[in-house]
């Protein structure tokens, strides 16, 4: 055997290592970019979590504060305390979320629930009452649940606004609430 002479060497295995180093840097820049949007992705899926269940707090912890009134009486036509009355047009369109919470078109603020659970702002809701049907109307059915009641009832809508850890992921919700012996 011959030895290959110095000479007529050119360079390709140096070639080749280069190519094939330059598609794993590649293959590994592709990778770290799936990797980040992969995880912006189940970041963004936590904020909208949390955005949810701070709206379904602030929605319950309405419903049990219209269970524990015995008349209308606080609800007016400006909404200083969150809390409309006779409401025709959809007042929680109008209400500014991100201002203060008193004055007109205000709101009120869930207790005990904000930034203790990882939520960059306390959620918030606003209560419309709707209208109230007499004594005549004895003994409805609302919504159509067998859940009689009998005696002045009020029905009232109920919005709810919760944020994730950012203020960027915003969930609203609503229910219609019935009262019955106001």
């Amino acid at each position: 055997m011959m030895p290959i002479s110095s000479a007529k060497q050119r360079g390709a295995v140096l070639i080749i290592s280069m190519i094939i180093l330059l598609l794993l840097t590649i293959l590994g820049v592709t990778s770290m970019q799936s990797t980040n949007l992969e995880e912006r992705m189940a970041g963004n899926s936590r904020d909208r979590h949390l955005a949810f269940e701070a709206a379904e707090a602030a929605l319950l912890h309405a419903e049990e504060f219209l269970g524990t009134i015995a008349t209308t009486g606080a609800f007016d036509t400006d909404g200083s305390d969150g809390l409309y009355d006779d409401s025709t047009q959809k007042i929680w369109n109008t209400v500014d979320w991100t201002g203060s919470a008193t004055g007109a078109n205000g709101y009120k603020q869930a207790d005990n629930i904000g930034t203790d659970e990882g939520l960059g702002t306390a959620p918030k809701y606003v209560i419309e009452h709707l209208f109230s049907v007499g004594e005549e109307a004895d003994n409805i059915n609302l919504g159509g649940y067998d859940e009689r009641v009998s005696g002045k009832t009020g029905l009232f809508r109920v919005t709810a606004r919760g944020t994730g850890g950012s203020d960027n992921s915003v969930v609203i919700m609503q229910s219609v609430f019935g009262k019955g012996d106001l």
